[in-house]
Order: structure tokens, then sequence, then C-alpha cells
């Protein structure tokens, strides 16, 4: 075998690699923080949604660089600057107030859930010579939208749960009972 054949195998046995490490580093990720907390505290609540937010943008940080080493173009006009705007985003949403947090990190996880569902498809497609790239954006707004639903019983309770929280603050005799969404 040639040195240029071995470089090509080898090169095709990394891609390989780090299209599965990226797939199942995504899945497992997504899957890490997804069990039910139930009758918990709320704030352990949003630090179950916080790990999910940030394992979420995390998720797309590893698949967009292992796209980048596919030879994926960077569809993101912002390329790197998104790093620092996702660091701000993630200082921001720590530094506000509990009431809001809920909300905030369960959006910053549907960002980040979909954007690595965009780029798992974009290696996937790059990976099987498949025209499906075209269909990514869909699948990634989808995969969003999804993380976004899934945690809206959670994100209601952890958000009335802090809402009573300051209540109880102003009247100690305060009872609050959550009901769950009136829709």
């Amino acid at each position: 075998m040639s040195l240029s054949a071995t470089l090509s195998s080898t090169t095709r046995a990394l891609r390989n690699g780090l299209i599965v490490a990226a797939c199942c580093t995504s899945l497992g990720l997504a899957h890490a923080e997804g069990s039910d907390v139930g009758a918990e505290a709320q704030a352990q609540v949003v630090v179950a949604m916080k790990s999910d937010a940030v394992y979420g943008q995390a998720a797309d940080l590893v698949t967009t660089g292992v796209g980048l080493l596919l030879g994926a173009a960077e569809a993101n006009p912002l390329g790197i600057l998104s790093l620092g705007f996702k660091a701000m985003a993630y200082k921001q949403i720590k530094e506000s107030p509990p009431v809001e947090q809920p909300r905030m990190w369960s959006m910053y996880g549907a960002l980040g859930w979909g954007a690595a569902a965009n780029n798992l498809c974009v290696i996937a497609a790059i990976a099987t010579g498949g025209g499906a790239a075209v269909l990514c954006p869909l699948i990634g707004l989808g995969a969003g939208m999804g993380s976004w639903n899934a945690d809206a019983k959670k994100r209601d309770e952890a958000t009335f749960a802090a809402i009573c929280k300051e209540g109880k603050v102003k009247n100690r005799e305060l009872v609050c009972i959550y009901n769950g969404a009136n829709t």
C-alpha cells in the first residue's frame, strides 16, 4: 500500500470516527438531563434546564467543528463571533431574575439543540455524498421546536415556583397551588 493510499485510508477512518463521535456525543448529551425532576425544588429544575441548555450549545459547537473538518461551509454569517454571543447570553441568563431563567434556559437550549441537529444532518449528507443537506435547516428547526416544547411543563412549573417564592417573601402565609396550564 502506498503512502498516499495509507493517508487516504487514515483520513477516511478519522473522518468516520469523528462523525460517529459527534453523533454519539450529541445524542448522549441530549438524553443526559432528560429525566423528569417531578416534585424536586424549583432550583433543581432550573439547574437541570441550565445543564441541558449548555449541553445543547456544546453539541452545536462539537458538530460545527466536525462539519468544518469535513469540508462544510459555515452558514452562520456571524461565524466565530457567535461564540462570544453564546458566552454573553449564558452570562445574561445566569444574572437574570429567577422568574425569567426557566424560559431563557429553555430557549438557549432549543437554539443549541436545533443547530446541532442541523449540523448532524449536514455531516450525514457529507458522509453519504447525498444532496439531503437542503433539508437540514428544516430538521434543525424541528429539533429546536421539539426541545422547546418538551421543556414546556418544567419551564412553567419552575416559573410558577419562582413567582411563589417571591410572593412568600412578602407574605409568609401565602399558599401556592400549581394547577398546570389553563389552555
